[in-house]
Parts: C-alpha cells; sequence; structure tokens
C-alpha cells in the first residue's frame, strides 16, 4: 500500500474516531435524557477545546510558516479563506434553519421561534395602526400589549357571535366587514356594517351584560382579539381610553360609525411611533410557544437537521485529513486535542437532536441511521481531505492549501461561535458555560504539551 493511501486510511480512522460520539450521544439523549446542565458543560468544554486547536493547529501553524519563509500571502490566504469559510457556513447555516435545521440546536430553535413571535408582533402593530379606538391610547403602551393580542380569520358568511351570549373579547377588524345584526329569525334586521379599523364586542366588555348583537361576516375577515382582562388593563393605563370606550358604547348604541379622510395619514404616524417602541419590547419565547412550533414541525424536518450536522462536520472532517497529513510529513502524533474537541462537540450536538427528532415521531431505526450515516461521512470526508491534499506542498500549492485550512477554520470558527456556545449558554447560563469553555481550552493545551 503506497504511502498517501496509508495516511489516508488514518484519517479515515480518526475522522470516524472524532464522530462515533454522534451516534452514541443520540443513543444517550434518548435513553438517558440527560439534564440540560450536562448537555451545557459538555458542549462548552467541546468547544473550549476546538477553539484551542483551530488556533494551535491551524491558525498558528500559518504563522509559523509565514515566518520560516519570510512569507507574508501564507497569513494573507489563511485570513482571506477564514473570512469564505465564514460566509459560506452562516449562509448555507441560514439556509437549512429555514427548513428546518434549526431543531438540531436548542439556541437556534429558540431564535427561530423568537424571530417569528417578532415578525407576527410587527405585522400586529401595521393592523392595529387601522384601529381608531387604539389611535387615542399611547403607541408605546399598544406595543406591550402585542404579546397578548390573537389572530383570527373567518370565511364568508360566519356568525362570530350571537346575540344574548356572555362576552369576553374584543374584537378588531384589520381586514373585511361584518354585519351587525339585532333580534333573532324573522325579526332580525342588519342595523350597522362594520370594516377595518372598527372595532367590536366592547359593550358586552364594558357594560358586564351578554352580547347586544349579533356579528356575522360579510366576506373574509380578519381580526385581533384581545381577552377582557387585557382590555380592563388598557382602561386602567388611560384615562383618555375609559373616554374613548363610553364615546364608543355610546355611538355603537346610535349605530354611527365615525369615518374621514383624514384616518390614514394618522393611521401612519400612529404605527411609525408603535413600531419605534416594540424595538424596545421584549418578546419573551415560552416553554408554550416551543411546543407549538414543534408540532407544527411534526417530521418533516428530519432531513434538515441531517445536512445541518453534515454541515457542521464538512470543515471538521477536512481539517482532521489536513492534521493527518501535517502529521505525517514532520513525523508528530496526530492532534489528540482536535479530535477530543470534535467528539466532545458531537457528543451532546447529537444528544439534544435526537431527542427532538424522537419527539417529532421519527423512528428509531431512522435517528440511528442517520447519526451513523453522519459518523461514516465524517470519516470519508478526512480519507478525502489526506488523499487531495499534497504531504509536502510546494509553489503556488502552498497558498492554496493555506486558503483551504483558512476555509476550514473559519467555517469551524463561525459554528462554534454562532451555534456552539450560545447552546451552551442556552442550556447552562452564563457560570457553567464560560467556566466549562476555559477548562475545554485547559484541558486541550495539557493535552498539546503531553504529546509533545
Amino acid at each position: 500500500m503506497s504511502t498517501e493511501m496509508t495516511i489516508a486510511w488514518i484519517a479515515l480512522i480518526w475522522g470516524c474516531a472524532s464522530a462515533v460520539s454522534l451516534p452514541v450521544g443520540a443513543f444517550l439523549g434518548i435513553w438517558l435524557k440527560p439534564p440540560q446542565k450536562i448537555t451545557s458543560m459538555l458542549m462548552a468544554f467541546g468547544g473550549g477545546a476546538l477553539l484551542f486547536a483551530l488556533t494551535i493547529e491551524l491558525f498558528a501553524h500559518s504563522l509559523h510558516q509565514s515566518h520560516e519563509g519570510h512569507d507574508i500571502w501564507i497569513v494573507l490566504a489563511t485570513v482571506i479563506g477564514a473570512l469564505t469559510g465564514g460566509l459560506v457556513f452562516e449562509t448555507f447555516n441560514q439556509a437549512l434553519s429555514n427548513k428546518g435545521a434549526f431543531l438540531r440546536k436548542a439556541s437556534l430553535f429558540k431564535k427561530y421561534v423568537h424571530r417569528k413571535k417578532e415578525l407576527k408582533a410587527q405585522m400586529m402593530i401595521q393592523g392595529l395602526s387601522k384601529v381608531r379606538f387604539l389611535q387615542l391610547l399611547p403607541a408605546e403602551s399598544v406595543a406591550q400589549l402585542i404579546p397578548h393580542v390573537n389572530i383570527r380569520h373567518y370565511a364568508a358568511g360566519t356568525t362570530i357571535f350571537e346575540q344574548g351570549e356572555s362576552g369576553q373579547e374584543l374584537f378588531f377588524i384589520v381586514r373585511g366587514n361584518v354585519h351587525v345584526i339585532r333580534g333573532a329569525d324573522n325579526k332580525a334586521k342588519v342595523i350597522d356594517e362594520l370594516g377595518t379599523g372598527d372595532t367590536f364586542g366592547e359593550m358586552a366588555l364594558i357594560s358586564d351584560q351578554p352580547r347586544s348583537a349579533t356579528i356575522r361576516t360579510i366576506d373574509e375577515v380578519e381580526v385581533y382579539t384581545l381577552q377582557k382582562a387585557d382590555f380592563e388593563y388598557l382602561l386602567k393605563l388611560s384615562p383618555a381610553m375609559q373616554e374613548a370606550s363610553r364615546k364608543l358604547m355610546a355611538e355603537r348604541l346610535h349605530s354611527i360609525t365615525a369615518r374621514d379622510d383624514s384616518f390614514k395619514k394618522e393611521a401612519g404616524i400612529w404605527e411609525e411611533k408603535a413600531l419605534k417602541n416594540f424595538n424596545r419590547l421584549s418578546l419573551p419565547v415560552t416553554s408554550h410557544d416551543l411546543e407549538a412550533e414543534m408540532r407544527k414541525q411534526k417530521g418533516g424536518s428530519a432531513t434538515a437537521i441531517w445536512l445541518g450536522i453534515a454541515l457542521d462536520g464538512i470543515p471538521e472532517s477536512l481539517i482532521i485529513g489536513m492534521l493527518v497529513i501535517s502529521a505525517a510529513a514532520h513525523d508528530q502524533t496526530m492532534s489528540i486535542a482536535f479530535i477530543a474537541g470534535v467528539f466532545l462537540a458531537n457528543l451532546p450536538e447529537a444528544m439534544s437532536s435526537a431527542v427532538t427528532m424522537r419527539r417529532q415521531g421519527i423512528n428509531l431505526r431512522k435517528i440511528f441511521s442517520m447519526w451513523t450515516s453522519l459518523c461514516i461521512m465524517t470519516g470519508i470526508g478526512a480519507m478525502i481531505g489526506a488523499l487531495i491534499f499534497p504531504v509536502e506542498p510546494q509553489g503556488a500549492m502552498r497558498y492554496f492549501i493555506s486558503g483551504i485550512e483558512g476555509v476550514a477554520a473559519g467555517a469551524m470558527l463561525t459554528m462554534i461561535a454562532n451555534t456552539m456556545l450560545p447552546e451552551a449558554f442556552e442550556q447552562g447560563g452564563s457560570t457553567i458555560s464560560g467556566i466549562s469553555t476555559l477548562v475545554g481550552f485547559i484541558t486541550a493545551l495539557c493535552i498539546k504539551l503531553i504529546g509533545q
């Protein structure tokens, strides 16, 4: 067997060894369901070890090569490669996250849900800016109500509520039209028509009496609803709102709908103010929000999760192949610190992702086959890296190799900063994640010193 093939097989073994924690982690996650703090410690420890390995094995190696040959272009190629790798990783990471790969890490999942809540809230503010009733309230106050407002859609001809029913909600029309109907059966009569910007249901809330009329949609209608407790909060918040409520009820009793040409301009000003205040509004992501989004995802994101973790592993496998080549060229031992860092980083990731996949209803055989395939792919990726890159690069090939090393290192650093450390912080808090990252870094340093 040639030297090149021997090195390639060694790279395959090291690649699989670093990623065997993926199927092992999936098994442990489903079987043991470890506490989040343990997962956080492992994630941060692996991140710290990887940070050391990347710093010493790649970036310091580039500086050393540059110093030996008095060639600054090697460093420049590494820097350009690192920036390219970071941008490429982030681009693919975002694309896969949009397809459901965010489920592979709790921090990415929470960030996704938070972003959805922000977009929904911004849409609500735009809709509420059309409601005349709410314009009497300061925009910053209405922005604080966004977490309590719900969206509903009704088809044409739908009865939203009947006359005589108890009332627990206030309705704001943001699109469509409804009829206000009094009486029953043959005596029923349309007494008013309400459209975008109008409010209904307030009379029962203000007077604590049953619904005074039936509301039926004319066409497709979109409304925002506010529970009675939140509406009462509005009334307590502002004397102006109390006066507006009394006026609105009087208008409804007399079947009067106020409409004027200046409303659109006022709505625009109100929306602008509300959005400015919304930017300072905190929208917490609750466990209920996460569970609701999990049910929406179902099992369709399994492939995206697999691709997302494969994306994390591509730069790792290439670096392992390069490190095997470097060790062979300089008659050195393989960087155990880097292998340990990858192993420990993969373990908690597989734990949490496997539990998520199981909660989505994916069967155990499919889960373990996916993680095992990722382990094999990492080994093959390391083998390919060892085959395509020469042991002793010369001339322009040296700059190319430095650039490729930079791409892989940049992608890994972006992955650590974007997913691993935020995940550790999300699950374990600042103290556990910070100390564990430091311990991982120091442990990798000690392994490096012992290996020398």
